[in-house]
């Protein structure tokens, strides 16, 4: 991945520095591998990093964003938008979702839920089909 720094410009009322890049990548690259990319260059910690957007165009192999990198964590957290943070964050692997707490009450009862309509739609297929077929050959005896 090639990334390069088309436009960078220092925001003090704001204590960031916006950032207008360039990435030439066969494939799209995760917001993940971008940010990581950008704190090397920038000398800056990946936390401190917005992407704001990524924009590929059909037959091109580069992408054009923007990216915030804040100068402290509190100032991330008071201008930044919070879905644009959380798309950017790592996801959580396996080991970690272990040590994480029991899912609450309201999506343990909505994945009841599916499970049962899942098993419903299961037992209900081959009666269906066993109805369906009784049901033509009642007309063929007549």
């Amino acid at each position: 991945m090639e990334l390069q720094i088309i436009k960078d410009k220092k925001n003090p009322l704001l204590n960031r520095r916006e950032v207008s890049l360039k990435i030439v990548n066969k494939g799209t690259p995760s917001r993940i591998e971008v940010k990581n990319k950008l704190a090397a260059m920038a000398n800056s910690k990946p936390e401190l990093i917005v992407i704001e957007q990524l924009n590929t165009a059909f037959g091109k192999q580069e992408i054009i964003g923007t990216a915030s990198i804040y100068e402290t964590e509190e100032r991330l957290k008071q201008l930044a938008h919070q879905y644009l943070v959380v798309r950017g964050a790592p996801k959580p692997t396996e080991e970690k979702a272990e040590e994480a707490p029991a899912a609450p009450a309201g999506e343990a009862k909505q994945e009841a839920k599916a499970e049962a309509k899942a098993e419903a739609k299961a037992e209900a297929k081959p009666e269906a089909k066993a109805e369906a077929k009784s049901e033509k050959k009642e007309p063929e005896k007549k």
